[in-house]
C-alpha cells in the first residue's frame, strides 16, 4: 500500500519534448516553494482563469510538506514549468483514492510535457497501490476535460454552480474519476449526461 514518502524518486532525468526543447523532471523538496509559486502563476489564461489561482504560499507549503503526495516536477534552465501531483487521502474509508492535480506553465503547453508527466504520476500511484484517481474541472475548461478523457478518466457527475469564476458567476463543475487496477472491459456503469459541457 502506500508508503510514507511516495514521491516520484528520480535525479535529474532528461525529457526532450516534441519542439525539441529539452526538460528535466525532478521531484520537489519544501525549499521549492518559491520556485512552485512562481510557476503556478504562470499558467495559460484559460488554466488561471479556471484554476484556484492565486494560489497562496500556506496551500503550496501544505502541498510540499505532504507525506502523501505522489509528484513529479518538470524544469528547465532552472526554471519549474510542470508540476503533477496526486494527494492520496489518509482518512481509513478513503484509502486508496487520490486527487489529481496539474499545473504547466504557459510556455511548455502543448509539446508534450503534459502527457509525459501524466503518464510516469499514474504509474508511479499505480505502484503505489493507488486505487482510484479523482479530479474536478469546470465545464467550460475545455482543455482539462480534454487532457483528463485522453487518460481514460469518466466523466461520474456534475456539480451545480460549484465554482465562482472571475466574471462574478457560478459555473458548474465536471467530477471525474478513474480506477487505475481496472482491466478494460471491467468497468462499471458511469453517470451518462446528455451534454457534460452544456453551460
Amino acid at each position: 500500500m502506500l508508503s510514507r514518502s511516495p514521491s516520484i524518486s528520480v535525479t535529474a532525468m532528461a525529457k526532450a519534448l516534441e519542439d525539441g526543447r529539452d526538460v528535466v523532471l525532478i521531484s520537489l523538496v519544501p525549499g521549492d516553494t518559491d520556485r512552485l509559486l512562481a510557476m503556478l502563476s504562470q499558467m495559460p489564461d484559460e488554466a488561471l482563469r479556471w484554476s484556484m489561482a492565486p494560489y497562496r504560499r500556506e496551500w503550496v507549503e501544505r502541498w510540499l510538506n505532504t507525506p502523501t503526495l505522489i509528484h513529479l516536477a518538470a524544469e528547465s534552465a532552472g526554471e519549474l514549468v510542470g508540476f503533477v501531483c496526486i494527494e492520496a487521502y489518509t482518512h481509513p474509508k478513503r484509502r486508496g483514492i487520490g486527487y489529481l492535480g496539474a499545473y504547466f506553465h504557459r510556455e511548455y503547453t502543448g509539446a508534450g510535457l503534459e502527457t509525459a508527466m501524466l503518464e510516469r504520476v499514474l504509474e508511479s500511484a499505480r505502484r503505489e497501490g493507488v486505487h482510484k484517481v479523482d479530479a474536478g474541472a469546470v465545464v467550460e475548461d475545455e482543455n482539462t476535460i480534454g487532457l483528463l478523457r485522453r487518460f481514460g478518466f469518466e466523466t461520474e457527475g456534475r456539480m451545480r454552480d460549484d465554482f465562482l469564476g472571475d466574471d462574478g458567476r457560478y459555473h458548474d463543475v465536471l467530477s471525474m474519476g478513474m480506477i487505475l487496477d481496472e482491466e478494460p472491459g471491467e468497468r462499471r456503469g458511469v453517470w451518462r449526461l446528455s451534454s457534460d459541457t452544456e453551460g
